[in-house]
């Protein structure tokens, strides 16, 4: 390792450190103790966790070298520079929260820790500049974010409802897409001005291969990350993401994309609801919605936008939904419902 591990303008809530004294305060904080430890540690790499939204959550080994490049790409980006101010409320565990001190360490920023839940922003009184959240911490922190020059939402897809409500506040909000291979980020939506494609970070190539994305990720070590996404390439930097093929649900030969339902479906329920499927024998799969703790009156209404072979032809209700890192287990769901 030749690269600087710490940015000697790093800070840790406003004051600032040497990797000893950043080590001794958070030695009560076991997984950022723990993350540390390996950060500066003698070892060219780091291991993550991926989230696991599609099967089991597999251990990973990263280069340093990559996630310094990562936080770089994104400082260039977002324009950050040393002394700017940023939160961290993601989990350390995965790559997003891990991301975000490695990019305070690197590029000398002040990061502020706050609490891992669904209001993080609670009552927030400072500016800052720069922010991650999911979706569900976004949709609950909306008063605030006006004070967050830049906020970065990603997990899962952000609903159609929610990006409406972003309209109408003066912030920037981007919605992004990665994954663990791709140590976070490889490309962004501008959610404050109601784009819908995704646009490439400088360096990144992308290519259709088996109908699902091949991302070519230039300023990493790898070559290629073939993920199981399928897109729509509108140019040679931007793409639509119509969602999982690892979801696709094949009803009688046609095939169904449920997150299109469900993007379709989701201005008109404030329930939280999926798209999934029921074997069938003459059909192989047929489409059904699953609601979470209530049903809404006239559900069905909502049917009309969708469709023909889109419309659900069951209703199922159950109290929670699994999740693996945040995301919802289809998975899971779908084999739920089956056992019914």
């Amino acid at each position: 390792m030749t690269d600087i591990l710490i940015h000697n303008k790093f800070k840790f809530e406003g004051e600032s450190n040497s990797k000893s004294s950043l080590l001794n305060k958070l030695k009560d904080k076991k997984d950022y103790y723990d993350f540390l430890i390996s950060w500066f540690d003698k070892s060219d790499f780091i291991h993550a966790n991926t989230s696991g939204s599609t099967g089991k959550p597999k251990k990973i080994k990263l280069k340093k070298t990559d996630l310094i490049a990562s936080a770089k790409l994104t400082a260039k980006y977002f324009n950050l520079s040393p002394g700017d101010r940023l939160i961290n409320c993601l989990p350390i565990k995965y790559i997003a929260g891990k991301m975000m001190l490695v990019r305070a360490l690197v590029l000398g920023l002040d990061i502020y820790l706050y609490p891992v839940n669904s209001t993080p922003l609670l009552n927030l009184k400072n500016d800052f500049d720069f922010v991650g959240l999911t979706p569900m911490q976004l949709e609950n922190s909306l008063k605030y974010i006006g004070k967050i020059k830049n906020v970065i939402v990603g997990g899962s897809a952000v609903n159609q409802a929610l990006r409406e409500k972003i309209l109408s506040i003066d912030s920037n909000v981007f919605e992004t897409y990665g994954m663990t291979e791709t140590i976070t980020h490889i490309a962004i939506k501008n959610l404050s001005k109601n784009q819908s494609e995704f646009t490439l970070l400088p360096g990144i190539k992308i290519y259709e291969k088996n109908n699902c994305l091949l991302i070519k990720p230039g300023h990493l070590s790898i070559d290629f990350v073939q993920t199981n996404d399928v897109v729509h390439l509108t140019s040679s930097n931007k793409f639509i993401l119509l969602g999982r093929k690892d979801f696709i649900i094949n009803s009688g030969g046609i095939k169904i994309n449920p997150e299109t339902v469900e993007q379709k479906l989701s201005k008109y329920y404030s329930s939280d609801f999926i798209i999934s499927s029921l074997s069938n024998d003459k059909l192989g799969d047929e489409v059904v919605i699953v609601f979470k703790e209530n049903i809404p009156e006239n559900y069905k209404d909502a049917f009309k936008k969708l469709d023909k072979y889109e419309v659900p032809k069951k209703v199922f209700l159950l109290d929670t939904f699994p999740k693996n890192n945040g995301k919802i287990n289809r998975n899971q769901i779908r084999n739920s419902i089956n056992l019914n």
